[in-house]
């Protein structure tokens, strides 16, 4: 074969390789920016959403704590929206898992708000309607520490760091009232226990007129 021909079709195929690994290059690298496009825009949203999480954790329905003309407690604070499904991204640029993640959130938003709503339908009674509040403050103090979580999960994934200094921690604020409604609920388990046992007991014991037969 002629030397000519022979180092044109080296030439030729050093062109294909070479533009189709640019091409991949391209599609990663192009990939990479809009993952960390979305990455950022998601940030923002549940960063946003976790103000709002707090200030529903501290929401006891009083108004400078004092209740309402009635002598009731009324919801101060309204629950945070969140809207995650954005149609200006690509979404095929994070992990199947990631992905699923974030879009899953607002079932859980729905079945935490379905919780709460049952709650003070049922268990909730009035004037100061503790039972619905502390579920509602339970209830988002969960949503907004696995807000929290997703973030993280951004940031470290993205290495996108944080760039503003708040004067408190949400996330230990969140924690420390989850775990204060925690230890009450806890309070409350075991006083009901102790008491079924003691009324148990005492159904056990024999009666006066028993003892005398």
């Amino acid at each position: 074969m002629d030397e000519k021909i022979v180092i044109g079709l080296i030439g030729v195929v050093l062109g294909f390789f070479l533009n189709f690994f640019k091409d991949i290059f391209t599609a990663r690298q192009t990939r990479k920016k809009e993952a960390e496009y979305l990455a950022i825009r998601m940030i923002c949203i549940f960063e946003s959403f976790m103000d709002g999480c707090a200030a529903v954790v501290g929401d006891d329905g009083l108004y400078r704590g004092q209740p309402d003309e009635d002598g009731y407690h009324r919801v101060q604070v309204k629950t945070p929206e969140l809207d995650v499904e954005l149609k200006d991204v690509n979404w095929k640029s994070f992990s199947p898992q990631l992905m699923y993640e974030i879009l899953y959130f607002p079932s859980l938003v729905k079945e935490a708000n379905s919780f709460i709503s049952s709650k003070f339908e049922y268990a909730a009674c009035p004037p100061d309607f503790s039972e619905g509040f502390e579920e509602r403050q339970y209830q988002y103090s969960t949503l907004g520490l696995k807000a929290a979580e997703i973030t993280q999960k951004l940031r470290k994934k993205y290495s996108i760091p944080k760039n503003h200094i708040s004067s408190w921690d949400i996330v230990e604020y969140m924690l420390n009232e989850q775990n204060k409604i925690n230890k009450l609920r806890l309070g409350r388990e075991k006083a009901h226990e102790e008491m079924n046992a003691s009324l148990h007991n005492k159904s056990m014991q024999p009666t006066a007129d028993a003892s005398a037969d």
